[in-house]
């Protein structure tokens, strides 16, 4: 079987739903991608100013928005109606067990961050020894990053495997 006719028949296979998730994750990876490659080859003088930081937000929020309404406009012009059509029973527990993981990564990226936040005025931990400004802001958009990611995955697979449960 060539590479062709197994990626056709691979698309052929994935439902509409599939595909949507796909483009959200996709999305969602390349904004957390674009965060994080800005943060770290940020210099320590922009990493200290709130300005900069601000932008940095700004652009990741007009990214994300952009992305998703291309996005969507796209999947709009493929589907035939499907993006009209309510989820079934099946697609809402599944929905339901990837924000499941959603709210554990988030509380965890917040507990995280108020620790870090308290540790840092206290004058011990992380931000201190290394010279982080902002560390609590950025621990909570890169929770809030991998709780998207982990939500569209999770969704993926287990709509795939169809273990909702296991």
């Amino acid at each position: 079987m060539t590479r062709s006719a197994a990626l056709k028949e691979f698309l052929q296979s994935i439902s509409f739903r599939e595909v949507t998730l796909s483009i959200d994750l996709l999305v969602s990876t390349y904004i957390g991608y674009f965060y994080l490659k800005n943060v770290f080859s940020a210099s320590s003088e922009q990493l200290a100013s709130p300005v900069w930081l601000s932008e940095l937000l700004l652009q990741v929020i007009i990214y994300s928005i952009v992305l998703m309404v291309i996005s969507y406009i796209v999947l709009a012009f493929i589907s035939d109606d499907e993006l009209e059509q309510p989820l079934d029973v099946r697609e809402k527990q599944i929905s339901l067990v990837g924000y499941k993981y959603t709210t554990y990564i988030l509380q965890t990226g917040i507990c995280i961050a108020i620790f870090q936040y308290q540790a840092h005025a206290q004058g011990f931990g992380p931000s201190i020894e290394y010279n982080i400004p902002f560390l609590p802001l950025h621990i909570m958009v890169c929770a809030f990053l991998l709780a998207e990611i982990t939500n569209y995955a999770t969704q993926l697979y287990k709509g795939r495997t169809g273990a909702i449960y296991g």
